[in-house]
Parts: C-alpha cells; structure tokens; sequence
C-alpha cells in the first residue's frame, strides 16, 4: 500500500495543482469536486476518500519529512510549471519511489516529465473508460443502426441534427456522407429554416441509387416483415415456408368401426383420406422514383427532424424511402390476406397494373369457395345488435357437443361484433356479482376464445374452428422485403418479388364421398352470410357475357375500348347475389333487360362509374334484379310514421319521424332513447292540427316550428338538448 501511495502522491499533486494543506494540521482536504474528480481518474467510487484517509491517518504518522517534501513539491510544480493540458506529450515516463526523491532544484523540468506522464494515463483511462461503455451499450443494442433513445428537439432554440464533420448522425456509414446533398442539408437545417431542395441531377441520382443497394443490401434487419406482427394478423396462425405453389393437408377420415360379437370375421374399417389444397400466390412491387418525386420525399423527410412526434434520427433518407414503400406493401397484404380475390393480371389490358386486392385469394374468398362444398354452414342469418349474444350462444350449443368440449377452440369474427358482443353481455349480466368484463371467452364456454379481427370489419361472417387450423404460406421468410434497386436515365427503379397465401389444414368430409356434408364429419363451422361482396374483380374489355363462376362481385367498364351491352351473365348458380359495379364514365357497359336478364320495370341499366346493379341467379341460369343504385344516391331513410296526437318519439325505433293528422292542438316535447352526437329528423305531411316543437325545455331552436306538410327539422342531440341544424 505505501509503495502504491507514494507513486499516487504526485499525481494527485499534478491534478490539483491548487491543492492547499490544511492550515495548522498539514492534513489534506479535497473538496466535494476534488473528490469526485479522483474518483473518476481512478475509475473506483469512494477512492478518494480512502486515499485522504491513508495520508492523514496512516502516512503523516509515519513520515516526518513527508509534510516538507509535499510541500516542496507542490511550491515548485507552481512555479510557471505547465498544466497536464501543455505538457510535453512525448516526456519520458519516470517512477517516484519516494516523495524525499523530488528533484526541487529542476521542478520544471520534473513537472514536465510528471505532467507527460500523467496525459498519458489520463488518456488510456478515458479510452479505456469509453471502451468499456461502449462495449456496455452495444451488448443490449438490438440493431447496427437503431437509435439508443428518442432524442426530441426543442424547437425553440437553434438546435441542429447530430453530425460529425463527414456524416450525419457521426455513423460513417456510406449513405449518411455529407457529400450528399440531402444529408449535407439536414446536418444544416434548424426548426423553421428548411429552404431549398436537392437538385436531383444524373451525379445525385447515381449516389442515391448507390445508398438504397448499400442500405438494402447491409440493413436487412431494418427492412422487416410486419406480416406477422402481432396487429391484424391472428399470433396463433403458423407460417409455413418453402412452398412454391400448393400446399397439401390430408386428413383421414375414419368410419365407425366397433361392433358385439359374432363368430367370423367381419372387418367394417372405412377410411380416406381427404386432401386440402392450399395455393400460394406470385406477388411483385414495382417502384419508379422520378427526381419531382424525390424533392417531395425529401422535404418530408427534412421536416420530420423537427416534429417532436415522429423524429427519424438514425434513419438515413435511403432507408426512409424503402421503409415507407415496405409499411404500404405490408398494410396491403394485411388487407388481401383476409379480404384479396384474385384476378389473373395477364388478362389485364397491356400496360394495366392490376390492383393490390386482386393479387390473390384471402381467407374470406377461400370461405366463399368451400363453404357448403368442404363443410357445411350454419344457417343463422344477420346478426344484429340486439341478438348478438344470443345469436353466438345458440350457435355454439349447435355444434357437435366432441367438437365443442376441445380445448383451443377460436371463434373469428369482425372487431365490431366483437365489441357488439361484449356490450349485449355487461347489458345482459353487468350487474351479476361474478361479472368478469375482461372475460375474452364466449359466455359459458371457457375453451372457446374470441379471435377479433378487425380486417373484416363490415362483415357479418363468423367461424370456429382449432387454433390451430389456420396459417399462412411463404416461400423464402423475408423475401417481401428484399428490394433490387437499378438506375434508368435519371430515374431509380426498385422491385421486389415474393409469395403469400393462406391456408387450411381441414374443413370437413365424410367416410363416403357421396354423403351430404354434415356437421358431425368437420372441424370448421361458419354462419352463412355473404362474404367478399364488396371486392371486386375487372371484367375483359367489351365483354357482353361477362363469367360469375370465379367470383360474385365484378367490376365493369374502365377496360371497355367500345361501349358494350351485357345481355347474359355466364356460370350463374341459382340462390347467389351477384354484383355489378360501374368504374368508368366512358365506354360504358349497359346491362340490357332481356331473356337471360330481367330488370326491373324492363329499364335497362347503365354501368355508370359509381353506379351498383344487384341481381339474383334463377334455377335457370337466368338472373333478377334485386336493387339498384346510382353513383352520388342517398338511399332513402326509414321513416318511422308517429302516432296523431304524439308528444314524445322514441329514437329507439329510428331516426326520422313523420307527424300525421291530429285531433288537436299537439306539441312535441322531446325524444326518448336519443344518443349524444345523432342527428334527428321531424317531418310534417298534413296541415290538421299539426305538430309543433317550441324553442325551450328540450329543444334549442331558432324559432318555434310547425310540422306543416313538407316542413322538415333537424336537430343534433348534445346530451342534454335537441340542438337545430337544419330546417326547411
């Protein structure tokens, strides 16, 4: 320890070179920032203290010249003697075995020597110290270019983005090189002074195009795949990889098979197996990036430094530019994964991209392609509202009581009836001692679990099955987000090619393939509701007998080269809807009344862009108008037709409320059941006592109103009154 002491003594010395004893004792005293200061030099908590223990306790005790010597030291290391910051880097090293072996006679070249030295440590500690940090942070540190934390801006001072003198963010890496324009404007920028753009000549155009190879081909951890993130997508459904078209489940199916007694041998074993075939469909991203689209990305990306909200620090503007393309692609494939119907792009009109819900069968067509084929459906009807829970109980207690005793059984609906449910159940059972509003199971059936999915918001269907039955399929995991990047002239082209699909391992068959389907032979059950109405797929050019056999739903007209009449509908299949939809205002198709088509009132109907013509396939493979609906039509409002001499309407029973004679004078008071937010309509037909609202209680109003014949109110319900928006 003492040997230790007496190299450490002058270095202490070196370091606080203002160093006082204290006055009458000769003890040392560091003050609270002396303290910390060698504590850190010494890279050990509390060793300051130990050291000033170690000279006043034990040290003084025991050398009588050391006070002197110290202080000879110290007297002549200030005498015009160089600070640790100007000594002589290249000093040779010394070693004091002894304070007593000071040379005071040549102190400033000893202090220079000591100083060197000390730089010296000084510097290996702080390398050392960093070295240790750094080795600290990039143990947790999930990716090479992920941001440590969220820096925010305080836009109120000129604070600039973090640079160094050749890259933004100090990274080093190639496409954060200030030689770049666009980087070289961001280290520049301050909040509210953004001025100027790039000019996306062939030199920054060949440097970009350089950035997005590099970025994609060395970041391909910041380029992920948000199919299976946790949003949307079920977490319980599989993926499957390396399929490269089709993708087959066989399940047996076993007769009975027991049998009593009897002499002789009498096998009754009946098996097959049942093949599922689960296609995975071709996806391509093409992308052109024109220099009028750069300087618009560009400034985007440029402001978003100093937007508190959504600060992009680390994140380079070649790998903004392949992130925001990747977040659509992945939104999209969300969307075709439950909803897609495919279209065969080829029959396409040269030069046509097909659209993304187009580019392969979801889950809901699949549904529409088995259903009563593969398995057979419950006919339960709309849910609404008011039945919901009762609707999904009823249901449940049909199923085949093996198949609903399993553990892990999911029940898919839409997030809104999933909410609806949840609702009708605190209504129903909300003031029951053992209520459980977190309760993510159906009432009464613990194993089965709701699978909300809020991709098929807007559709009525529903299904149970296993957990375990669904998933989807891939070829090469990660293949979405591989982009290739080429220049073209002054323009950058990316593409990206991959496959995805949705499968199933089993719906239902039975021991003969000749059996109806029934319920007791499936593991997939669904309500009977219409699915994939509203997604369309195109129609040919000029087709005048346009096939239903693919899908229900078809859009018509913005391939047309002529205007074309539409006198039949092909493969129609008695007791299904199908739907057509107009999409262009010029060589329009017009579905003609006729043998195969019989329209209401013999109208023919024009396939307008917008407009929506309904029909129902016959025995025949002849079709019937169902509905129509113009482009821009409101559809007409339920009426609710109130009682004469009514004082009260009940918005429980709708939302527009037609007056009618009275017997006497009659005055509306308020509406029961309203709701915060809705709109409300009192209309008047007759002129005989009519209905009056006044200005008061209730209703704030303008002016008193009349429900004279054809006079109309409208009023917006606040929670407390019946404000008017509108009258006529």
């Amino acid at each position: 320890m003492k040997k230790l002491f007496l190299k450490l003594l002058p270095i202490v010395a070196v370091l606080f070179p203002d160093l006082k004893l204290e006055e009458g004792t000769q003890k040392l005293e560091l003050d609270e920032e002396a303290k910390k200061k060698l504590d850190a030099e010494a890279g050990q908590d509390g060793f300051a203290e130990a050291f000033m223990k170690y000279y006043n306790d034990e040290y003084l005790q025991t050398n009588a010249e050391a006070n002197e010597a110290f202080s000879q030291f110290m007297e002549a290391l200030n005498q015009d003697g160089p600070t640790v910051e100007t000594a002589d880097a290249n000093a040779e090293d010394i070693e004091v075995n002894d304070p007593q072996e000071v040379p005071t006679a040549d102190a400033k070249t000893w202090a220079q020597k000591l100083n060197a030295v000390v730089k010296k440590a000084d510097a290996l500690l702080k390398t050392n110290a960093q070295l240790a940090a750094d080795n600290e942070k990039l143990k947790v540190l999930p990716e090479e270019d992920e941001p440590e934390a969220v820096i925010k801006i305080n836009t109120s001072k000129q604070n600039t983005v973090p640079h160094s003198k050749t890259h933004l963010f100090s990274s080093g890496k190639s496409w954060d090189s200030l030689d770049r324009p666009w980087n070289e404007r961001a280290a520049k920028a301050k909040p509210g002074q953004i001025k100027g753009a790039t000019v996306w000549n062939k030199v920054n155009i060949d440097k970009l195009n350089e950035d997005l190879g590099a970025f994609a081909r060395r970041n391909p951890s910041e380029i992920m795949s948000l199919l299976m993130d946790g949003y949307s997508i079920p977490s319980n459904w599989r993926i499957v990889s390396n399929v490269q078209d089709e993708f087959v489940f066989a399940s047996i199916v076993t007769g009975e098979i027991t049998q009593g007694f009897k002499r002789g041998w009498l096998p009754k074993n009946n098996q097959r197996f049942v093949p599922i075939k689960n296609k995975i469909f071709d996806k391509q991203i093409d992308i052109t990036w024109e220099p009028s689209e750069l300087k618009s990305i560009e400034k985007t990306w440029l402001n978003m430094f100093f937007n508190e909200g959504s600060t992009p620090y680390k994140m380079s503007f070649a790998g903004y530019l392949l992130n925001e393309l990747r977040k659509k692609a992945r939104k999209e494939d969300k969307i075709t994964i439950f909803k897609g119907v495919h279209y065969d792009s080829a029959l396409l009109p040269e030069g046509v991209p097909g659209a993304f819900m187009n580019s392969m069968d979801g889950f809901l067509k699949l549904i529409s392609k088995y259903r009563d084929v593969a398995y057979k459906s419950h006919s339960l009807g709309k849910p609404t509202e008011e039945n919901i829970y009762d609707y999904v109980t009823n249901w449940v207690k049909q199923l085949p009581y093996d198949f609903r005793i399993l553990p892990g059984l999911r029940l898919g609906l839409s997030g809104d009836w999933h909410r609806a449910y949840h609702n009708a159940r605190e209504a129903k059972k909300g003031t029951n001692t053992d209520y459980d509003a977190n309760n993510v199971s159906v009432d009464q059936f613990e194993n089965i679990k709701f699978q909300p999915l809020e991709q098929i918001n807007g559709s009525d269907f529903m299904y149970i099955t296993t957990d375990d039955n669904i998933g989807l399929m891939v070829d090469v995991p990660g293949e979405e987000d591989v982009f290739t990047i080429e220049k073209r002239r002054r323009l950058i082209d990316a593409f990206a090619d991959y496959k995805i699909g949705v499968y199933f391992k089993a719906l239902g068959a039975a021991v003969d393939p000749n059996a109806p389907l029934d319920y007791e032979n499936q593991i997939f059950f669904s309500n009977d509701v219409e699915v994939v109405t509203d997604v369309y797929v195109p129609v040919a050019s000029n087709d005048a007998t346009p096939t239903v056999a693919d899908h229900s739903a078809l859009i018509i007209g913005a391939n047309n080269t002529a205007a074309t009449n539409i006198t039949q509908l092909d493969d129609v299949v008695a007791g299904e809807f199908y739907y057509l939809y107009g999409n262009s205002d010029t060589n329009i198709s017009t579905v003609v009344n006729g043998a195969n088509i019989v329209l209401d009132g013999a109208a023919n109907f024009a396939l307008n862009k917008g407009n929506l013509l309904v029909l129902i396939g016959l025995a025949d493979g002849k079709v019937i108008e169902y509905s129509r609906t113009l482009a821009g039509e409101t559809p007409e409002p339920i009426k609710v037709q109130l009682a004469a001499d009514a004082t009260v309407a009940d918005a429980a029973e709708g939302t527009w409320f037609v007056t009618q004679d009275n017997t006497a004078a009659t005055a509306i008071t308020t509406i029961d059941n309203a709701l915060e937010g809705e709109v409300y309509t009192i209309e008047g037909v007759s002129d005989a006592n009519s209905t009056t609202i006044a200005n008061g209680g209730n209703f704030l109003l303008t002016a008193d109103f009349t429900a004279s014949d054809g006079a109309y109110l409208k009023v917006r319900y606040n929670g407390s009154k019946f404000v008017e928006t509108k009258r006529g």
